[in-house]
């Protein structure tokens, strides 16, 4: 029981470095947006419109490579945050 306990807290450092930086991008974008507006639509639409522009900033500026997972990875940054602030009932 130990051997899996282990395994799902060890989880995180299977994930790629690049996504984790999303993913904390993600959670940042999601504590701020919590102080202005209280709709969780308005906060998915503002994560969407900031995880792919962010794409696609890269892509015209050729600054880094066009991954959808990467916007992915911020959206779920986002409403993994959102979830705790959820139960707490902010």
């Amino acid at each position: 029981m130990l051997d899996k306990l282990n395994k799902i807290l060890r989880y995180p450092e299977n994930i790629p470095c690049d996504k984790r930086m999303h993913m904390i991008i993600g959670l940042f974008l999601n504590s701020i947006l919590v102080f202005f507006s209280l709709n969780i639509y308005i906060h998915i639409l503002i994560m969407i419109i900031v995880a792919w522009g962010i794409e696609f900033y890269q892509k015209w500026t050729k600054s880094g490579t066009f991954d959808h997972y990467d916007a992915i990875a911020v959206m779920a940054g986002g409403l993994l945050s959102y979830i705790p602030m959820k139960i707490m009932g902010l």
